[in-house]
């Protein structure tokens, strides 16, 4: 079961003093506050809560409302989410089908994604500006599960989280990252588990690659300053032409590191290179940082280094990395359909509750809606829209919560899945590039 039961959720309350005695407002109903509206405790003030309250005949005054958004109510909540995290961690559940030639044990995508905060929490959440949180989230796009999750300072790094979820990773896992986590300890790291990585490649990275003319000493021994060249990529690219793909099958990453890799390089054709300098104007207007001239200077194309083995064309590879887009449609979903993203002036314990309620709700939201693409694939032949699915997914997890393990629980899912089956499709006509969706 992928809710956890009243019963853990009572013993939970009492190890985290959020119920120390019989009060007025109980587990069930502080629950029913938070999740029955997503994002209800940010988008309403104290009066308006307080006036649902009373719809279940509970009456409250707003200042013993606010007294209830304390610690212990955080740690109540940040409890039920690890609890959830854990149990469905061990579970097994249906993986989407994807076509590709290694059939890999899962394809984790990782990324971070920062919200904005009132500059009264600064302390607690500083931000490269102002005040600021930035989720860590990685998930299972085969299964929907979520594998890693961390809650950081607005202003830090990528690199740490991008270590610290390798605890949890197994052979034949597929790792696809962005920039923010492009670390050849990372790789190193991957490598050493028997799993594989994809990851997009910094514009001023140094590759080397085996020299034709390597020189020895006189006992056999190759001098290691004579034996790699520099892969000058500006002048490959002048090369090739839009739409192209070109391999290096042993490349060495770092002018100090050397480590061994793939090098896709694929040259953009004249719209999508219009799209990536788009996106690298926009990046310098909402990011901090002077982009470097070479990034502007390799706009037009892709770069993605790999451990994946020979027998995996070029092609595949590239195809693969544009599953990672799967966590922006996450995240997106997560700010504007639960209202992760939304604030107001509020104490730090109250927009905390509201944070860990929404991560409750995307971890059930995001497992439920792949299991349901599964079925609307394997039973309908129908390819079900993500974003569609966790809206509907996330409007409905109070009423799930309350019908699970009863009969209700068949009458709402069947609900949702007719909404879906009517709502739900995505826009696309056959599954995406290599075999499934895009």
């Amino acid at each position: 079961m992928i809710f956890c039961h009243p019963k853990e959720l009572s013993c939970i309350a009492k190890e985290t003093n959020f119920i120390q005695r019989e009060r007025k407002l109980d587990v069930k109903t502080f629950l029913a506050l938070l999740f029955d509206q997503p994002g209800s405790i940010a988008k309403c003030s104290l009066t308006h809560l307080c006036a649902k309250l009373s719809k279940q005949n509970l009456s409250m005054s707003k200042q013993a409302l606010d007294k209830r958004f304390n610690e212990n109510a955080v740690n109540f909540l940040e409890q039920i989410f690890l609890r959830l995290f854990e149990n469905l961690s061990t579970q097994k559940f249906s993986k989407l089908p994807i076509a590709s030639t290694i059939k890999f044990r899962s394809m984790r995508i990782l990324d971070g994604s920062s919200i904005k905060l009132p500059d009264a929490l600064q302390l607690a959440f500083p931000g490269t500006t102002g005040a600021g949180v930035k989720c860590q989230l990685e998930f299972d796009y085969l299964t929907g599960k979520l594998l890693y999750a961390e809650l950081q300072p607005g202003k830090a790094g990528d690199a740490s989280s991008g270590i610290n979820r390798l605890e949890s990773v197994q052979k034949n896992d597929l790792l696809l990252q962005d920039l923010g986590y492009f670390k050849c300890d990372i790789f190193r790291k991957i490598v050493e588990k028997q799993a594989y990585y994809v990851s997009r490649t910094r514009a001023d990275t140094m590759f080397y690659i085996d020299s034709p003319d390597p020189r020895y000493d006189k006992n056999g021994k190759l001098y290691k300053k004579y034996a790699h060249v520099r892969l000058f990529l500006e002048d490959e690219v002048k090369t090739m032409k839009r739409g192209e793909i070109r391999e290096f099958s042993r490349v060495y990453i770092g002018k100090h590191e050397r480590m061994p890799s793939r090098l896709i390089v694929y040259r953009m054709t004249a719209d999508e290179q219009k799209r990536q300098e788009q996106r690298i104007r926009r990046r310098g207007q909402t990011k901090p940082g002077k982009i470097k001239q070479k990034a502007k200077d390799l706009a037009d194309v892709s770069i993605h280094v790999t451990n994946l083995p020979p027998k995996i064309p070029a092609s595949e590879i590239s195809d693969l990395y544009r599953y990672r887009w799967q966590i922006e449609l996450i995240f997106k979903s997560w700010k504007s359909d639960m209202d992760a993203a939304h604030y107001r002036n509020m104490k730090l314990e109250r927009w905390m509750c509201h944070l860990y309620a929404e991560l409750i709700s995307l971890l059930i939201s995001v497992l439920l809606t792949y299991q349901l693409r599964y079925y609307f694939w394997e039973e309908k032949q129908i390819i079900l829209s993500e974003m569609i699915a966790i809206r509907e997914v996330s409007e409905r997890i109070w009423v799930l919560w309350q019908a699970r393990a009863s009969p209700k629980w068949k009458t709402a899912i069947g609900s949702l899945i007719e909404i879906l089956a009517s709502n739900g499709r995505k826009n696309v006509k056959e599954p995406g590039p290599i075999g499934w969706l895009t």
